[in-house]
């Protein structure tokens, strides 16, 4: 019998929870349906539809009474900023120079309110702005890949970017500070075949800067390789007549490494290897540098030793 009572008495514990549960959400139900009167802080934005290159910056925030149901004030306690752009048409401009009412923009505020939200009042009376003419000019894309390559995969040629330079927008001292376009960066890893995507402009890095596209396309073309070496002998460039030098050693050895496809088709004598006697002035050690003059398309890599000579130099 026992058992038979305590499982009643938990059944109705049960139902006693569940219509407690369903009371307490019809009840919150109702409160959210009801209207309230919230004040809510805007930043505001105004902007020109007819000279997209002028914008106007606001001195003061709005602070906006809205009459709203209680699912929309939620919206607005959970949200971290709230912001309206307003086109600063002629006839509103026309007013002021320097500043418009609040009445002046009340019904474009209230346009850009949610279903069932509606404007009662904005404050301060009189907003202040400033505004300045922006200038445009076009910048380089630099992608921000991390590569990582499979054992005998690297990179040929450099990253692809479609388009590789975009067109910003901004005040003149902001973009004389700007000479180049960084991506968001991305990573791959174990990389063995060509890769391409979509690359997104990093926009956290360009504060007052709107930007002609917000998203570029990017190649990158991944290659397999083999390598060979070979010894070719060091040409001297720029000795003066007077005088004889020895070059230690004269002959350098290279590493090459190229796409399978392209490395039976190259010869060392497609390289050409020399050192610049002008460099000797400059040299506080006797030495010099090892330069390549010429080398053939599809060597992907190249790679010298030693990379310094020893010159001993005479007068004739």
């Amino acid at each position: 019998m026992s058992v038979i009572r305590k499982y009643l008495y938990s059944k109705q514990i049960f139902v006693f929870l569940f219509f407690v549960l369903a009371a307490s959400v019809g009840w919150l139900m109702n409160k959210l349906s009801n209207d309230y009167l919230r004040t809510v802080f805007y930043k505001v934005g105004f902007y020109s539809s007819s000279d997209m290159r002028r914008v106007f910056y606001v001195k003061t925030d709005v602070t906006a009474q809205i009459s709203t149901n209680g699912f929309s004030a939620m919206r607005y306690s959970m949200s971290e900023q709230n912001t309206v752009q307003i086109d600063m048409d002629d006839k509103i401009l026309s007013k002021a120079k320097n500043f418009v009412l609040a009445s002046d923009i009340f019904q474009k505020f209230s346009e850009q309110l949610g279903d069932g939200e509606k404007l009662v009042s904005l404050s301060p009376d009189t907003i202040y702005f400033t505004y300045v003419d922006l200038q445009s000019k076009r910048l380089p894309v630099t992608p921000n890949l991390q590569l990582s390559f499979a054992d005998e995969y690297m990179q040929n040629g450099n990253t692809v970017l479609i388009p590789d330079s975009i067109w910003i927008t901004a005040r003149q001292n902001v973009l004389d500070s700007l000479t180049e376009i960084h991506c968001v960066a991305q990573k791959y890893e174990n990389v063995n075949e060509s890769i391409s995507g979509i690359m997104e402009i990093d926009l956290k890095k360009l504060n007052g800067v709107s930007v002609q596209l917000e998203k570029i396309q990017f190649k990158v073309n991944v290659e397999r390789y083999s390598e060979t070496t070979a010894t070719l002998p060091l040409q001297l460039t720029n000795k003066p007549d007077s005088v004889d030098v020895m070059l230690f050693p004269r002959d350098i050895e290279i590493k090459y490494r190229a796409g399978i496809a392209n490395l039976a088709k190259i010869t060392a004598n497609d390289f050409t290897l020399t050192a610049d006697f002008n460099d000797f002035e400059k040299s506080t050690g006797g030495n010099l540098k090892v330069n390549i003059a010429t080398k053939p398309s599809g060597v992907l890599q190249v790679d010298l030793y030693p990379t310094f000579v020893e010159a001993i130099v005479s007068r004739k």
